[in-house]
């Protein structure tokens, strides 16, 4: 090996060397990049009489930084702190809507009661009377309003979920085809496509974002597979699976998701353990939005009976009986979308005071009238007492059978719902408040049943709570689980950034060191560059020699 070899195989290795660095501090700011480094080993030599002499240096290998335990450990915490973050932004909402402390519901309510104490105080002021019917219209408006903003928050969780849905296969594709890229690299040349890694683990890791995954990497060729944490599998090879997501046969405004499994059968997903910004969606329609809305649901229909039933009880400035003050609408049962006979229900409200806020299935065994089965979302089964028509009644409600219902065939019932989302003011006129108890029309200091009306403030209306003792409950539990979430996910946060740093360590770009590389290589490769100047100038003295 003359000297001209050795200063060439050293200038070769600084060119690679400051090729690699010159990468890793073009790419120091790109994201997903992991760091490269070139291995430099002894080009061999040979055995001589005087010694043992180097045939030079030579590139080994170009590394790519990384550790795949680090890198799992990022993609779990990623999970788990976006599993908290989805449903946190939501019910944040929730609490958004509640704690604004100038216009909620116990404000108006309170507003209603002070202007019914004008009312007792001169029970014949139209004045008062019709400020009094504000009031109502706008504790109406005010129940509306939250019902309305929860139910948008429903449809905008659906779409989230579709959109995250159509994420979460949009990646396992990417991922399948990066596989099949990787191999084909790695079986034409042996090596592994270090930009193509970086990709893949780009990808892996907004995959954990929306779902929570388990990675499988073959160290040989550099393919990943994937699967959810149940075990079913998204990625295996060239190939992906994907999830489906599509309106719920018992209630069409709920979006559910499938599992579409490789003879294209739809496994439902276990909603319960889904993890990632998927899981916390289903956890907020699920949990969070439920209890909001079962609780304003049935703070706002026991307070309209409440209302209905005093009033009721009294005279109006006419003399004649009081009416309802509030509209209640009827229950709704909802059929499943798969059921095949004409079967329906129609439900009516028996003791509004027994009724509870949860859901009820209502099944088909058939023929004949008991043959339904009733169980409630938490498992309770229902005995129900049959009516003369046939009814059945619990709970609080009548449900009538109808038409022709097919044996399986089943409906989903909510006493509550639709009770704030419905709820209006029945009179028209301040003068339909019934003030007196008594019917004579010139008893005009009268005012014994306003001050029943007044008196509902401190009753116990709503499952042995007062109104205004109701509508704090909701407040607090949305709170509560707004603060819970708020201290979970800095928790998360924290445990992330701590991975997340020693990933780094390992695979980031560190712009000092990689400085210092870039001065070390450029010393290296001018050193070899005099090396083969002086190879050159001894070759022109031998040449010059006559």
């Amino acid at each position: 090996m003359n000297l001209i070899n050795l200063a060439q195989s050293g200038l070769n290795a600084a060119q690679n060397a400051l090729n690699v660095v010159g990468n890793n501090l073009s790419n120091a700011t790109t994201a997903g990049y992991s760091r490269q480094n070139i291995v430099l080993g002894e080009a061999g030599g040979k055995s001589t009489s005087y010694g043992f002499l180097g045939y030079g240096v030579k590139v080994g290998d170009v590394q790519r930084a990384y550790d795949g335990f680090m890198t799992n450990q990022v993609r779990g915490a990623s999970t788990e702190f976006y599993t908290l973050n989805s449903r946190y932004e939501q019910v944040s909402q929730i609490d958004d809507m509640l704690g604004d402390s100038t216009n909620n519901i116990s404000v108006t309510m309170d507003s209603l009661f002070e202007a019914m104490e004008s009312v007792s105080k001169d029970p014949v002021d139209p004045a008062a009377r019709q400020s009094v019917l504000a009031e109502f219209n706008a504790l109406a408006n005010q129940y509306r309003s939250n019902s309305k903003t929860l139910n948008g928050l429903e449809k905008s969780t659906n779409t989230h979920i579709s959109q995250t849905v159509d994420d979460i296969n949009s990646y396992t594709k990417q991922l399948a085809t990066l596989n099949e890229q990787i191999e084909k690299v790695h079986g034409q040349t042996g090596g592994m496509p270090a930009d193509l890694l970086d990709q893949r683990d780009q990808l892996l890791s907004q995959l954990s974002e929306k779902i929570g995954i388990k990675v499988n990497e073959n160290s040989d060729t550099g393919a990943v597979s994937v699967s959810m944490q149940n075990g079913m599998a998204l990625v295996s090879g060239g190939k992906s699976y994907d999830l489906q997501a599509s309106a719920s046969e018992s209630d069409p405004n709920t979006t559910v998701v499938a599992y579409v499994d490789a003879s294209g059968n739809a496994l439902p997903l276990d909603e319960e353990k889904t993890t990632g910004e998927l899981g916390g969606y289903f956890k907020f329609r699920n949990e969070d939005l439920v209890n909001a809305r079962d609780q304003l649901n049935q703070l706002a229909l026991q307070m309209a009976n409440k209302f209905n039933e005093v009033n009721g009880q009294g005279y109006d400035l006419d003399g004649n009986a009081g009416g309802d003050i509030f509209n209640i609408a009827n229950p709704e049962a909802v059929g499943n979308i798969n059921n095949t006979g004409t079967g329906s229900l129609d439900v009516n409200f028996t003791d509004i005071p027994s009724v509870k806020s949860e859901d009820y299935e209502l099944v088909y065994n058939g023929p004949g009238n008991t043959d339904w089965s009733i169980t409630t979302s938490d498992g309770r089964n229902i005995t129900p007492t049959i009516g003369t028509n046939g009814e059945l009644e619990f709970e609080g409600i009548s449900v009538t059978p109808g038409g022709t219902p097919a044996p399986g065939d089943s409906f989903t019932v909510n006493p509550t719902d639709g009770a704030a989302d419905n709820i209006s003011v029945a009179i028209t006129d301040g003068d339909q408040i019934a003030a007196a108890k008594s019917p004579d029309p010139d008893d005009q200091s009268d005012n014994e049943n306003i001050l029943e009306l007044i008196g509902i403030k401190d009753e116990e209306v709503v499952d042995g709570k007062t109104l205004s003792g109701a509508y704090a409950s909701l407040v607090s539990s949305v709170g509560s689980s707004v603060s819970a979430l708020k201290a979970d996910m800095s928790t998360a946060a924290n445990v992330y950034d701590q991975w997340a740093l020693q990933q780094q360590s390992v695979s980031g770009v560190d712009m000092t060191e990689e400085y210092v590389n870039l001065q070390m290589f450029s010393q290296y490769y001018q050193a070899n560059a005099q090396v083969l100047q002086t190879a050159n100038t001894l070759f022109d003295t031998i040449l010059n020699i006559r």
